[in-house]
């Protein structure tokens, strides 16, 4: 029973990390978008006036960027901030309480009884913050950051444990 609380803490922090580059992806991408909208917004007039000759440049990066703002709101990078990072925060809590159980559990503290109930209620708490964060939004497995992930969880637990 201890492998299995083990392995359950293990895949709660990856998820963790999993989660921070997610959000760190999606903050990257809203503030490119919003970077673009206002450098195209507030230089494509003087830009015009100036090289009136490739003002068909300037009229396309204001349409674009007159689309990216009306369909921002839409977009999920916009969403998934919203979602994960108070997701993020509750799971963390949650982490620290499980890592904070396993010195009892590691220790033969409890009984295999008692780890399987303990255990139980960490995958119920999870199953409830899980379907209060993520009922409408759905995030679309990356495999570049699970990797990064796994490598960021091994060295976690290679330093802490």
């Amino acid at each position: 029973m201890q492998e299995k609380y083990w392995r359950y803490m293990v895949q709660i922090k990856a998820w963790i990390f999993y989660l921070d580059l997610y959000r760190e992806d999606s903050y990257k991408w809203e503030k490119r978008i919003n970077v673009f909208s206002a450098i195209a917004s507030s230089t494509s007039i003087a830009a015009w006036a100036i090289w009136q000759q490739l003002s068909f440049i300037w009229s396309f990066i204001i349409a674009i960027s007159q689309v990216l703002s009306a369909i921002k709101g839409f977009m999920p990078y916009s969403k998934r901030l919203k979602v994960i990072v108070p997701f993020m925060e509750d799971l963390k809590f949650l982490y620290n309480r499980i890592e904070y159980t396993w010195f009892k559990v590691a220790s033969g503290e409890m009984t295999e009884e008692e780890i399987n109930e303990i255990l139980y209620g960490f995958k119920n708490e999870y199953t409830n913050i899980e379907s209060k964060y993520l009922k409408e939004e759905t995030l679309l497995e990356n495999e570049r950051f699970k990797k990064k992930s796994d490598i960021k969880t091994d060295g976690y637990f290679e330093n802490n444990f």
